[in-house]
């Protein structure tokens, strides 16, 4: 035990001594170390543009002096949770959820609130909170002054938000939609707008000087949409649908003269309402679109691509005479007599297997150019091959063209805003609009008069205008003003004309309520 004890005791002391020197290394290696990560996280100040990070930082405008205004309070609550801000935020969306189920609208703003200094580049706080406000919180109040100052709250607070995120557009067209359609299609629309004109402390704080007929709010939003694009087109990311987006001015422009003529203002007024909005959809027509095929797009264009097309296989048939018929017909002969039976078959009485067999028969039946130039003679086959392939490329661009003035009925609105600006669209929107106040004023022979001129003037405006008379919104829009006429002819004992100067309109939208 003795010799044991002997053989042991030196080592400690060297044991000690060996962790000193490991330590006192770490140490050295620790402030070595701090030399290059200082000059790497050194911030920028006055005197000159920081580290490394910090240059990056500005070079891809990640700092949040490039995303707009420093909140200190922010920057100061950020510090203050430790590291912790992602759990914190997580803990304040589950409480904000739970307010809003139990309609706690005072403890649900407070917890948005407290999120937007944790996270103040998060879009979808400062969205939320301002429906929160504009929206749940405002209708809360049964005075419309109090409901019209929760509206504005929400849109307050929206401009909070884009100071803070000076390159985020959809914070601007937020702005723009809660302005324009809150305030504007709201039940109380009316005091609303009356409101928002005469909102001196609004209109000096967004755009000081803004004269008397520039407040209107649907004019006002059309603004922020406008300097939403202009952030876009600068280049500032758009995490939105581009279509959507970059549709909202024309509309917007529409909904102002639709406004104008609802508040009884017709004449040059309403004219340059309509001119207004068809300059935005002219704007809109011309403007390039991204599509999910990466191939963007122009909606003005697709007429151009069509004759584009037509031109190129007008070509295609002059280098190539008859091929393009004669592989039409080889296909047909090619069909067994089963499928053809199925394609004289009228589709409602077809069976299952008819049905298939037909399928099958159509698709083996179709053509197209690239068939047609894979076996043509050498001389000509470069050129045969390089016009095909314009000519799929101009069918495809039309195609996709089409699908995205769908998504917008962009062919409706089109033809509205050429239509509305026209003398008979003005007359029959003067006509229903005197209609209107004369029946509510229980004026009946002058109300029926009235409407009639309207209808008269909506047979001209239609009969000029075949996707305005083809489109079911125009028919549900006239079955709403022919259900007014029919009501005063009812109060007059007087029956319903027949024939009906719009009956194919109303066969469109339906039977109307008795």
């Amino acid at each position: 035990m003795t010799g044991s004890r002997g053989t042991s005791a030196p080592d400690k002391p060297k044991s000690l001594l060996g962790l000193r020197r490991e330590t006192l290394l770490a140490l050295v290696a620790i402030a070595v170390l701090l030399v290059p990560l200082s000059a790497l996280s050194q911030p920028a100040d006055s005197t000159g543009p920081g580290g490394y990070l910090a240059r990056l930082r500005n070079r891809f405008g990640l700092s949040q002096a490039n995303l707009g205004e420093v909140d200190p309070t922010s920057e100061t609550m950020r510090l203050a949770t430790l590291g912790l801000k992602n759990v914190a935020v997580t803990l304040l969306w589950d409480r904000a959820n739970h307010y809003k189920k139990v309609e706690d609208w005072t403890n649900l703003s407070a917890a948005l609130e407290q999120m937007t200094k944790l996270q103040p580049n998060f879009y979808s706080v400062w969205d939320f909170q301002a429906h929160n406000l504009s929206y749940n919180i405002s209708v809360e109040f049964d005075d419309y002054h109090d409901r019209y100052a929760w509206v504005m709250k929400g849109i307050e607070f929206l401009r909070q938000g884009i100071s803070l995120n000076q390159r985020e557009p959809r914070l601007l067209g937020r702005m723009g939609w809660f302005i324009g359609q809150k305030i504007g299609r709201a039940d109380e629309k009316k005091q609303f707008r009356r409101l928002f004109k005469a909102d001196d402390d609004f209109h000096e704080r967004d755009r000081p000087g803004r004269t008397l007929p520039e407040r209107d709010n649907w004019l006002v939003a059309r603004e922020k949409y406008l300097a939403a694009q202009q952030l876009a087109d600068s280049g500032a990311p758009l995490k939105t649908t581009a279509l959507i987006f970059h549709s909202e001015p024309m509309m917007t422009a529409i909904n102002y003269a639709r406004a104008l003529e609802d508040d009884g203002v017709f004449g040059d007024a309403a004219r340059d309402g309509w001119k207004l909005a068809g300059d935005e959809m002219r704007r809109f027509s011309v403007r390039e679109i991204p599509t999910t095929w990466d191939v963007p797009i122009r909606l003005g264009l697709r007429e151009a691509e069509q004759a584009r097309a037509e031109r190129l296989a007008a070509d295609l048939e002059k280098l190539l005479p008859g091929r393009f018929k004669a592989l039409e017909e080889a296909k047909r002969a090619a069909i067994t007599p089963e499928q053809k039976a199925a394609l004289d078959t009228p589709p409602i009485d077809r069976s299952e297997a008819q049905q298939k067999l037909a399928a099958e028969a159509e698709s083996g039946l179709q053509v197209t150019w690239p068939m047609v130039v894979r076996e043509v003679p050498a001389d000509v086959r470069d050129k045969a091959q390089d016009l095909a392939r314009q000519y799929i490329e101009a069918r495809e661009t039309a195609d996709i063209i089409d699908r995205y003035r769908d998504i917008v009925n962009f062919d409706f609105w089109r033809a509205t805003c050429e239509t509305e600006v026209t003398e008979p669209a003005l007359r029959a929107r003067e006509a229903a609009w005197r209609a209107e106040r004369e029946f509510e004023n229980a004026r009946l022979q002058t109300a029926r008069k009235a409407y009639e001129e309207a209808l008269v003037a909506w047979r001209e405006v239609l009969d000029a205008s075949p996707v305005l008379r083809d489109d079911q919104l125009t028919a549900d829009d006239l079955a709403e003003i022919v259900g007014r006429y029919r009501k005063v002819l009812e109060q007059l004992d007087e029956k319903f004309p027949k024939p009906f100067i719009l009956q194919d309109v109303l066969d469109r939208a339906g039977p109307l309520e008795e």
